[in-house]
Order: structure tokens, then sequence, then C-alpha cells
């Protein structure tokens, strides 16, 4: 202790811990009641910790705790018992209403007087608080050199921070909980009203280059990708104006991320190099362009998707909407299976709405068995129990019958084709801009004979999001019949826009089905084997495949492929076969049997 010149005052070196609500302010305006009861709760922790671990409360002002400690140990063991407890108690509370902390913590040199504390020490820890996660602690360097290999807990080198009114940068870490509860998006990372969906970003494509020309292709391409992915409607997309101040700056994406409250950032560049070439607006000196993308997972920095797209100059817009689209049609799965990963281990009685909806689409579109598909689809009506408004939640509800008719594991099909209208309309209640809605609308009417009125669903769905791969998958089912030849040339669309697709293997089945019906047998035998060789537990393609061989004159092979079909649907039935298809496949495929000798 040192006495200061002023009488009264004492300075100490003391561990400051500054503590604030996340979504305080907007927790107010909608129950203020409700929210200083919990406010009040969880001082009380904070209380009981703090004093357990020799602390001392100095301030609780609005949703503020702050607390002072003679050592930087048993401060940062006070913040990891109190995020510990505080993360246990809301485990089974809704996202939108789980009230979480960040808490800085800093060693430094600070006034007392009279019981009250001053000084710079407690304007870097409650500047700490603003870096740290939901439910998270950050602290500075030398509060880490005190405490590492003393507390639980592992430790996340953030670098030299700028903090707002700190005249000399501050090295921060995250320290990260021993049992992951502080494993949570970035400050803002999930937006009210979106159930836990992520927050999306994409910071202004940077052109290494000197030409005019394709400044404006890359500031386009940035636009064009905003728009796009907020027709996606699974998660907000933060809007042009607030990431185009990033434009020209080399920063921190993990930095980024936080002032942004995004969870996932796209990031790219665009260069041009050959000799001179035309695009709208005038000439440029590229004659060809490479445009490289990446998705960051912002609350890490890590890299999780890196594309590369090179390209020929021509027409500029046209150019735009093909690099658009190949982006689009990567990096949305890519967000998927990120999604999907971190959610994996956390158990099903703590996921919110987002999380069903992310557990039950994998299983769907990953479907092997009839156990999967009614877990998914429990998952996805739990979604949009949490979140009654979650109309994609609905449509893919549809999706669900739609595989219990593909797949024959119906005991109703007329039953499961009004099942999944019913779904379908409850997405368009929900949405009329949604286009899984109309993708679902799209199943539901083309399992329901109407033909017309899918291909009108589909193509509005494509409208709404040109990247939406299964709204042309539903498209070309439902020209098939009628238009073997677009059908087809709809599914070659799909492919070059998704040419890794979680469904190729469906996709390959539509183009064997649309040769099948056009007549081209061979061509139909050839895409379903490439579609067997992808998913080999698919029992519809085994059908068409044995129609194309059994028109051939292939017979053993026909009847090689209908014996697998069988095994793997052992609940096939031609009444089925003919309710969940138009007439005219079903007696295609059924002749094609016949004529291999089937007598089923």
């Amino acid at each position: 202790m040192q006495a200061d010149s002023q009488a009264g005052v004492e300075r100490h070196l003391r561990a400051i811990l500054s503590a604030d609500a996340v979504g305080y302010s907007r927790r107010m305006a909608e129950n203020d009641a409700a929210t200083v009861a919990a406010i009040r709760s969880r001082r009380q922790t904070f209380s009981g910790y703090v004093r357990e671990h020799h602390g001392r409360i100095v301030g609780t002002a609005g949703d503020n705790v702050l607390a002072e400690f003679t050592s930087s140990i048993d401060a940062v063991a006070c913040a990891v018992a109190v995020q510990t407890e505080l993360a246990e108690t809301e485990a089974g509370v809704p996202e939108g209403e789980r009230l979480r902390f960040r808490i800085g913590i800093h060693l430094g040199s600070i006034l007392v007087e009279e019981g009250e504390i001053f000084g710079d020490g407690i304007n870097v820890a409650a500047r700490l608080e603003g870096l740290a996660l939901p439910g998270g602690i950050c602290a500075s360097a030398v509060v880490i050199d005190e405490v590492r290999g003393k507390v639980a807990g592992s430790f996340e080198d953030l670098g030299e921070q700028s903090l707002k009114n700190i005249p000399v940068p501050v090295r921060a870490f995250r320290i990260r909980l021993p049992h992951g509860q502080d494993d949570t998006p970035p400050a803002g990372a999930t937006i009210p009203g979106f159930s836990g969906r992520p927050v999306l970003a994409v910071l202004p494509f940077e052109d290494r280059g000197t030409d005019a020309s394709l400044s404006y292709l890359a500031d386009g391409i940035a636009e064009d990708l905003i728009a796009r992915f907020s027709a996606f409607r699974l998660f907000p997309v933060i809007s042009s104006s607030s990431t185009a101040s990033y434009k020209g700056r080399r920063a921190d994406i993990r930095q980024v991320s936080r002032e942004l409250g995004a969870r996932y950032l796209v990031a790219g560049s665009i260069q041009g190099s050959g000799a001179a070439g035309l695009v709208a607006g005038g000439a440029t000196s590229a004659q060809r362009i490479r445009v490289a993308v990446e998705l960051v997972d912002g609350s890490t920095g890590l890299q999780i998707h890196r594309e590369r797209y090179d390209r020929e100059l021509g027409d500029v817009f046209e150019l735009q909407d093909g690099i658009v689209l190949a982006i689009l049609s990567s990096i949305e799965p890519a967000i998927g299976r990120a999604e999907q990963l971190r959610i994996r281990q956390k158990p099903a009685p703590h996921l919110d709405s987002w999380e069903c909806f992310q557990k039950g689409a994998h299983l769907l579109f990953g479907l092997r068995a009839k156990g999967e598909l009614d877990e998914a689809m429990r998952l996805l009506r739990r979604s949009r129990e949490l979140d009654p408004s979650f109309s994609t939640a609905a449509a893919l509800e549809t999706v669900c019958h739609a595989a219990m008719l593909t797949y024959h594991w119906s005991d109703d099909p007329a039953r499961t084709v009004a099942d999944a209208r019913a779904a379908a309309e409850m997405a368009l209640s929900l949405s009329d801009d949604d286009p899984w809605a109309y993708a679902a609308m799209g199943y539901a009417t083309s399992y329901g004979g109407d033909t017309a009125a899918a291909v009108a669903a589909f193509e509005r769905a494509i409208d709404l999001n040109p990247s939406l791969t299964m709204a042309y998958q539903g498209l070309a089912v439902a020209l098939t019949t009628e238009s073997p030849d677009e059908a087809i040339r709809v599914m070659e669309k799909a492919i070059r826009l998704s040419p890794r697709d979680q469904q190729m293997h469906f996709f390959l089945h539509q183009l064997a089905v649309a040769n099948l019906v056009a007549g081209r047998l061979e061509a139909a035998v050839e895409r379903e084997k490439e579609s067997l060789r992808l998913r080999g537990d698919q029992p519809h393609g085994y059908r068409v495949l044995a129609a194309a061989l059994g028109h051939l004159g292939r017979s053993a092979e026909a009847l090689e492929a209908l014996a697998t079909m069988r095994r793997i649907s052992p609940s096939f039935s031609l009444d089925t076969f003919r309710q969940t298809n138009t007439a005219a496949l079903a007696e295609l495929c059924i002749a094609g049997w016949r004529r291999a000798g089937w007598n089923g």
C-alpha cells in the first residue's frame, strides 16, 4: 500500500473484475421487472463467489458488477466459478431468454478513497470485458502471466488490442472455461428474433491491382453476395452500410467479428492478368481474372473454407452472376457443416431452435434409416416449437414426408401426402418469401399429382434463391414425365451450381430418370450407376437402373438390381410405387422389370 499526496487517498495494486450483462437494455425494454429480478439473482451469485475468493464488491450500477482482489489468481478463479455456475443455471433456458455476462480482468494501480476505487486499472478491465464472449472471460497479459498453470482453463492470445481511451495497446487473452461452457458465439453473433441463428458478414472484396473496372467488379460481387445470402432466409446478414467501412483496411478478423457481431465472415480478393479485355463500362487491362474467397469463423479467426475461381472476362454482369452463384453454392453448405460440427456434442435438451433445425437437417439430408428420419422430424418440430415463426423448419417437415414416400416407409401414402401439404402450407403462412417454403409446396403438390402447381412453386423458389439446388431437383422431377429434356437441362444447371453437393446422388438419379423417359437407356444406366457409386443404399436408384437394363435386354443385371432393391427396401410394394410416381413413369419402370423377367 502507498499513501497518496492527498489525505485519505491510498494507492494499491489490485486485480479488477468488471462484468456486464449482455443485451441488458433490450431486456429492460421488453420486460423490466423480470430483468431486474434476473440481475438481482445473478448479483447474488457474483457476491457469493467474490467473498469466497477473498475479494470485495465495490460497485453494482445498473447491470455492472465491479470487484477488486488482492490476487490475480483469486480474480480469475472467481470469474471461472461464476461463469461455470451461470452456464449450468441457464442450460435449459431458451437462447433468447438467457442472461449472460461478459467479464474483463486486469491487474493495475487503483486509488481508494472512502471505500471507492478509481484509476486506469478499472477502465482497462471494463474495456477487456467488451472483448469477452457472452458467458466468457477476457484478461490482460499481466493477469495471465500470474495465473498460468494455477487456475483451470486454457488461454487464447488475442494479440495487442487498442482499447478506447487507453493510450497504450493492451495484450489480451480469452480464458476458455475447463468444460467448454464459454463455447458461445462472438458478441452479437446471434440476433433477437432469429432463434440463435448465426450472423454472417460479407466484407468488401480486395482489388489487388490498379484497374478501376476490376474494382467495380469487386464491389459488385460483395454487394450481390449480401443480397443473395439474405435470400437464403436461414441467417441474418450484416448490411453493406455496416461492412463498407472495412474497405481498404487490414484488420484482425476476430476484432471485425466482434465489431460487427458476426459469427461467420466471407472475405475475398480479385486480380486480373493478361491482355486487354472488355467489360461493361469500358476496357480493362486484364483478360482473365482470379477471385479468391474464404469463409472464416470469427470467434477463432480460423479459415473454414476457401475456393478460387478463374474466369475469362466477357460481359461483366454475366461474369458477376456466375461467380456469385458459384461462391454461394460452396459457402452456404460450408456454414452448415461448421454449425453441425459446433453443435454435434451438445446435449439434445440444451439445443435452441436453430441447433435443433441444424441437427434435423443434417439427419434428413444424410438419411440412411427410418429411425434417422423419425428423429429428423422430431428435431424440426422441436425447432418450430421453440420458434413458431421459423418457416424453413416447417418446410423441411414437408421434405421429411417426401422422404417417407421416396423410401416407401409410409404405411398410408395418401395421409403422408396430405401431411406434406399441410406442412408446406404452414411454411408459406409463416413467410411468403422463404424459398424453402415454395420448394416444400412444390414437393407436396408434385406427390399430390398436381404437376402444374409443383412447377410454379419450384420456379418461385428459384426466383427467390437461384442457388437453392434442391428446388432445381424438385423442378426436374416435376418436368420429367412431360419434358424430360428440359428436366435434364434443369438438373445439369444444379450440378454446375453445386458440383460437390451433398445431394449429388439424388441429382444423378434424377438425370437417370429423365434419360429413361427420353429413351436414352444407356445414358440412364450410366447416370444411375454414378449415383449408386455415391450412395449404394438408395432403393429408388436400383428401381430405375433395373428398368433401363430391362428395356436394354440385359435381364440378368436388371434382376440383380431388383434383388438388391428388395433387400434394401423390404417394404416395397407396387401399389405404393404407383401412388408415389406419375402413371407414365410407373408403367415405364414396371414394363422394364417385367421384360427382364420380374414377376413381382
